[in-house]
């Protein structure tokens, strides 16, 4: 258990029928011949029923153990999540929502993304099929409201975590979101779970996880295009941001800066500089290029591709072909020698390429 306050008891709770436990039809059934319909009556010993597998007991007994605190109001402290999936699924569905979405560490594979079914299907020697209907059972199972608000501060975890960097965080940024919530597990195999199971509550975009919904993001993107289109240079991300259409700004007190840098850093053919300032690959290269050369006077490739990517943010960093081409399209950058070059005309003052 982790160390927060307790959480509410929930509304109704004695009356809410026995489905809304998360348990499947199966146990359901036994417990409707046993006349308990009501997660009230499931407060009560459980049954004895026979005609239950012992996984399928257990699995009643544990969930039943959990309903008997709710009804004494001995409300038990918040579950963290490997506690909480082990309450509400039998052992098998955890194993394969841990191995799919990369919640346990693994040296022989990134976690960057959920794996395929094929690839979690080799893993335990089952069928994509079959990995599909375990991970289809398991999410009807959490969904159900008493599995569901027992994640409330599992849920509430992540969105502080999100919350406390603008709304929107990706892959890197994750690898230092420890919690308690989440305590053993992988953050960025937690938040692809967590989004998968309420993507109306925490959503992922061109990678990314974010708070805002998907058409706002949307607009977000298609302004920022279209400003940066219009302007034919590049432009600091606090001038885009003051300027994004309403429909396109996140809702109070979030502000839109960290949105427009971390759409800019996602994006591809965008550039994203490290003070600040966003562009386009194809046409805004040769400014930051003619900002190194006024710095450093005729410089080789290999010195003006380690000052570009200085000066970018590593999503946005590039290879030597894009310095090639970049400087040979770029009309106010003239090559001195086969891999050296400098502005030409002797200019000495920044002027935008």
């Amino acid at each position: 258990m982790t160390s927060a306050s307790a959480i509410s008891l929930p509304e109704g709770f004695a009356a809410a029928p026995v489905k809304n436990s998360g348990l499947p039809p199966r146990i359901q059934t036994a417990l409707r011949a046993r006349g308990i319909t009501t997660l009230g009556q499931l407060s009560q010993p459980p049954p004895d029923c026979e005609k239950l597998s012992g996984d399928d007991r257990a699995w009643l007994a544990r969930v039943a153990g959990y309903v008997r605190h709710l009804a004494g109001k001995k409300t038990p402290p918040p579950l963290h999540l490997s506690e909480w999936l082990q309450l509400f699924l039998p052992p098998r569905q955890v194993e394969i929502l841990e191995t799919h979405f990369g919640l346990r560490p693994a040296n022989d594979r990134p976690v960057w993304r959920a794996s395929t079914l094929q690839q979690t299907g080799a893993r335990f020697g089952i069928t994509r099929e079959r990995v599909r209907q375990l991970l289809r059972d398991a999410r009807a199972t959490l969904r159900r409201p008493l599995p569901l608000w027992a994640a409330g501060p599992i849920f509430h975890a992540m969105e502080n975590a999100l919350q406390a960097v603008g709304g929107v965080m990706d892959t890197a940024q994750l690898e230092r979101q420890e919690s308690a919530a989440w305590a053993g597990y992988v953050p960025i195999g937690v938040f692809h779970g967590l989004a998968d199971l309420q993507p109306e509550r925490v959503g992922i975009y061109r990678g990314f996880f974010s708070l805002f919904p998907s058409t706002l993001l949307d607009r977000a993107e298609r302004a920022l295009q279209d400003r940066l289109r219009r302007a034919g240079r590049l432009l600091s991300i606090a001038e885009i941001a003051g300027q994004l259409p309403a429909k396109a700004q996140p809702p109070p007190p979030y502000s839109a800066e960290p949105l427009i840098q971390m759409l800019a850093r996602h994006i591809p053919g965008m550039l994203a500089t490290v003070d600040g300032r966003v562009g386009l690959a194809a046409r805004d290269g040769a400014e930051l290029l003619g900002e190194i050369l006024l710095t450093t006077g005729e410089a080789n490739l290999r010195t003006l591709q380690a000052e570009l990517n200085a000066r970018l943010l590593p999503e946005s960093q590039r290879g030597s072909g894009y310095i090639r081409d970049t400087l040979q399209r770029a009309p106010r950058i003239r090559r001195t020698a086969p891999v050296r070059y400098e502005l030409s005309g002797g200019i000495q003052t920044s002027l935008p390429l």
